[in-house]
């Protein structure tokens, strides 16, 4: 009888948008000898360091942090090179014998590395996308979409129509591959034993309440000024239109604005992000979910250290 072979624990802390995950994250870590692996879409990008609350410098020189800014605002970056690059993170973590701690509210990012789900890394073919585009600028987003429905029609269902990278994205996967794009991600054998811990609020006006405290002090911080830096040194990339708390002070929409008007719009924004988040890791039947607002920091630190050593036993 062959013995089953015994995975490596990783502890996953998700969550909505600013649910406290960074400061609980950091106190799991120190209370368990750990390092944090960032588990972001926004936080991979250097620069923008206000508008997505990254770890302050001062927090990352306390515990060693992972996958924050890897890539540069201009540069295209896939959930499979994520997989790739988190993975090996947490291999050094390993071996070093200390704990990973997977910290984020990506849930694509979270299924893709700990929940055994294989996406083939495809690389950009800048000649074909340039086509693509060209196609949609001339004839609408619509005639990429029907191209797909050909193609893969569970992912032109999927795709928005005005998503146009999404949808260039999954041409270029079925027409390099000659695959559909939606049969390619495949369930392979989970790497980790994964404890899943998810952080909510019990009263929803709370978290809105929190988002907005948190982004008067974003705004406090200088993040105009940040957004304005990013976008003269890179210019208008997807990176910046598609994150909350940059795309709504780009020129393009915020010159018809008040600032009042921004403010309310990023608000806005970061709830429906949050409510967007929370429904996908509902989904998740294994994640132990706590109320940050019916728990004080020490309460909360408690009850997570709590739930972890009873799935550690």
């Amino acid at each position: 009888m062959t013995d089953k072979k015994v995975l490596p624990t990783v502890i996953a802390l998700v969550g909505p948008t600013c649910s406290g995950k960074t400061a609980l994250s950091l106190e799991l870590a120190g209370q368990l000898n750990g390092e944090i692996v960032a588990c972001d879409s926004r936080t991979i990008y250097r620069y923008m360091d206000i508008g997505t609350a990254k770890p302050s410098q001062g927090e990352r020189s306390l515990i060693q942090h992972h996958m924050i800014d890897v890539v540069s605002p201009d540069e295209n970056y896939t959930v499979a090179q994520y997989k790739v690059e988190a993975a090996a993170a947490i291999e050094s973590i390993l071996v070093r014998q200390k704990t990973p701690i997977v910290c984020g509210g990506t849930g694509f990012y979270a299924r893709a590395l700990l929940e055994g789900l294989d996406i083939p890394p495809v690389a950009p073919n800048e000649e074909l996308r340039a086509e693509l585009k060209a196609a949609a600028e001339s004839q609408g987003n619509q005639v990429l979409q029907e191209r797909l429905r050909l193609l893969d029609p569970v992912s032109a269902e999927r795709i928005a129509v005005n998503d146009l990278f999404r949808l260039v994205r999954a041409l270029e996967v079925c027409l390099t591959l000659g695959r559909p794009f939606s049969q390619l991600a495949r369930r392979v054998a989970r790497p980790y034993r994964t404890i899943w811990l998810g952080l909510t609020a019990e009263v929803r006006s709370n978290l809105h309440a929190a988002i907005k405290l948190r982004f008067k002090e974003q705004m406090r911080s200088g993040l105009p000024a940040e957004v304005t830096a990013v976008v003269g040194r890179f210019g208008l990339t997807r990176a910046l239109a598609n994150t909350v708390n940059y795309k709504e002070f780009i020129p393009e929409v915020s010159r018809a604005l008040l600032p009042d008007e921004i403010e309310e719009l990023c608000i806005r924004h970061n709830c429906q992000l949050a409510r967007r988040q929370l429904i996908w890791f509902r989904a998740n039947p294994e994640i132990r979910w706590l109320a940050v607002d019916m728990l004080d920091s020490k309460q909360l630190s408690k009850q997570a250290l709590d739930l972890i050593k009873s799935q550690q036993d």
